[in-house]
């Protein structure tokens, strides 16, 4: 087996052009989950991600607003369909990647961990969206493509472990959520995105996704759909609002360990047809109600994910 260590040795990077911005050609061996990469043990997060995606990399700075990202393209690349959570809207709810046009990849965030036995690792978070030649970014109800790798720190350099360029695409405007860690059992993690849309004035419905890494390459593996609404009642006539929280209770299972969603509201009777499940059934005869729902997830397999158990709902005390 072939194995290649890079090494990294940059110390600046392209800062913004005069005109347009540029794309680079890439290979699409770059693309394959199996790549190996080495990168040394001053870990850099953005020159980790030009590593990965070795494209003309960018920095815009506007005030206080920064626009990194690196513009690429791969003319050798099969693009495959990817799924856009935000369904048919401004695309038909899916995405070619790589896109014919280009892509812009931009760093999302670095989370560190530690497990038991010392080891150590980085699960960096990325997102992709079609190249603009101005640095734009951002459709309406088009999500960012989202893509995970991660790094283990060895004796030779931080060492590419799991890779996986795309998901699914989340989020608005061509922008993805930043995930966030959450553990499920012993040593394991998985990361959560908060995913939100809605149409003008609302009302904005919000969406619990959990990424977990299975046999060599992260996935979806659930999916919680109205933990929180969010309305402006002057604009949209609407009163009812709920929110959740999301806990791994204290389990004998080793590894993918139940997931309960917490879910405290108002609901109003005006408002009925678009309350969480189950809530309406309280609703009758009242004009008014505060509500708790609990939704317990279990997990099924690497073909199903989590599913859930009969929800739980009960007035509020």
């Amino acid at each position: 087996m072939l194995c290649m260590q890079v090494v990294l040795t940059l110390t600046c990077f392209a800062q913004a052009p005069k005109g347009d911005l540029q794309l680079k050609n890439i290979n699409d061996t770059f693309l394959l989950p199996t790549r190996n990469l080495i990168l040394n043990s001053d870990f850099n997060p953005q020159e980790a991600l030009l590593q990965l995606f070795p494209g003309k990399h960018y920095r815009l700075v506007d005030g206080k607003n920064v626009n990194e990202m690196i513009n690429w393209k791969c003319k050798t690349c099969m693009p495959k369909r990817y799924e856009d959570v935000n369904g048919p809207g401004e695309n038909d709810g899916f995405q070619d990647f790589p896109k014919a046009e280009g892509i812009a990849t931009r760093l999302l965030n670095v989370m560190d961990f530690k497990d038991s036995s010392g080891l150590q690792y980085k699960v960096m978070s990325f997102n992709h969206s079609v190249f603009h030649k101005e640095g734009f970014q951002g459709t309406r109800l088009v999500g960012g493509l989202l893509g995970l790798a991660k790094f283990v720190r060895t004796d030779q350099g931080w060492h590419l472990r799991m890779f996986t360029p795309v998901i699914k695409a989340y989020g608005d405007y061509s922008a993805c959520p930043a995930p966030k860690p959450l553990q499920i059992g012993a040593d394991q993690y998985a990361f959560m995105l908060e995913h939100s849309s809605g149409m003008g004035d609302g009302p904005f419905h919000e969406t619990y996704y959990l990424i977990a890494g299975i046999n060599g390459a992260y996935q979806q593996v659930m999916a919680v759909h109205d933990i929180q609404q969010l309305v402006d009642e002057d604009k949209t006539g609407i009163a009812s609002n709920w929110k959740s929280t999301y806990s791994v209770p204290a389990s004998d299972k080793k590894y993918f360990r139940d997931i309960v969603v917490t879910t405290t509201g108002t609901a109003i009777a005006t408002d009925a047809g678009g309350l969480p499940k189950g809530v309406d059934a309280l609703l009758q005869g009242k004009k008014k109600i505060h509500f708790v729902q609990e939704r317990r997830f279990v997990y099924k397999g690497p073909a199903k994910g989590y599913e859930q158990l009969p929800a739980q709902v009960r007035l509020a005390k």
